[in-house]
């Protein structure tokens, strides 16, 4: 393979990691990037920086670098900008909502400024405006080059770990239950290393406190839901359930990609509510509110 071959290589790499980093929402942000490539790889042949290069390369290389160090707060404000100018200001990795000032609709959201192709690989681009994408402080932090779990395959990790769905054979081992209204998720047994990864993910985006908090904000709902409809058999319980299902679930948006998802929320009222609302004996617990609601 020579040399012109493994940069090539390396940058195939590098854009198929973003691909798959990329939530399908937001993919059309960085699709100018796949569409540039061969740009970019006819760019790198003679400037991939290497420990044997000449003293004056490196020296070149540091300036580049320092040199995005150095930018103005205003010129990485006009990148971000830019980027954002007719896209959600979302992360385009996570989904994740992008904080803005709310003053206006053009606001430039808080966000780093993550290389496309790193700056100290490939240090020509440290200054490209077309090398940097706006991206949340967590996705920034994520390695390009490290295997791990991606946002990408958010939905994956909640299906392989059914963490948005009922334990169906052991809940008692993954639920700390207080209540049948109140219980804490606790993460399984962790055996394999597609687990391992998928552990990392939850650990990284904090999902087992978001899985509490949206648990205990939709039971809450589901309670002043019982305050207006009469429950008192099991089969009124599955038709308010499966009315709940198909409502806009506005109030318990934790902000991140399930709002974007609408696939990932019908299965999430579908499965928590009406499966968990049998297997933690929530009707047992609706009877007695009922009674004393009635």
């Amino acid at each position: 393979m020579t040399a012109k071959d493994k940069i090539v290589e390396i940058a195939d790499e590098i854009i198929d990691k973003f691909k798959l980093l990329s939530i399908d929402g937001n993919k059309f942000a960085i699709s100018d990037y796949e569409h540039d490539n061969n740009y970019f790889k006819d760019l790198s042949g003679d400037f991939l920086f290497t420990p044997d290069k000449s003293d004056a390369h490196k020296k070149l290389s540091s300036m580049l670098i320092d040199g995005y160090e150095e930018l103005s707060s205003d010129i990485k404000k006009e990148f971000k900008r830019d980027f954002f100018r007719n896209v959600e200001k979302r992360c385009p990795f996570c989904g994740q909502l992008l904080e803005t000032s709310g003053k206006s609709a053009s606001d430039v959201p808080t966000a780093d400024l993550d290389h496309f192709f790193p700056k100290h690989k490939y240090p020509q681009f440290a200054l490209n405006p077309q090398n940097l994408i706006p991206t949340c402080m967590e996705c920034n932090r994520i390695e390009k080059h490290i295997k791990t779990i991606t946002p990408r395959e958010f939905k994956e990790a909640l299906e392989n770990l059914k963490l948005y769905k009922a334990f169906q054979k052991h809940p008692e081992s993954h639920f700390k239950i207080y209540n049948a209204l109140h219980y804490d998720c606790n993460s399984p047994n962790i055996i394999n290393e597609k687990n391992v990864s998928v552990l990392k993910l939850i650990d990284l985006y904090g999902l087992e406190d978001r899985y509490r908090n949206i648990k205990n904000k939709s039971f809450n709902i589901l309670l002043n839901m019982l305050r207006n409809f009469k429950i008192n058999t099991p089969e009124s319980l599955e038709r308010l359930l499966e009315n709940m299902a198909s409502s806009n679930w506005h109030e318990i948006n934790d902000g991140y990609s399930l709002n974007n998802s609408p696939q990932i929320w019908q299965e999430f009222i579908e499965n928590i509510l009406y499966d968990e609302c049998k297997l933690m004996a929530l009707w047992e617990e609706v009877k007695s509110i009922n009674m004393s609601i009635f």
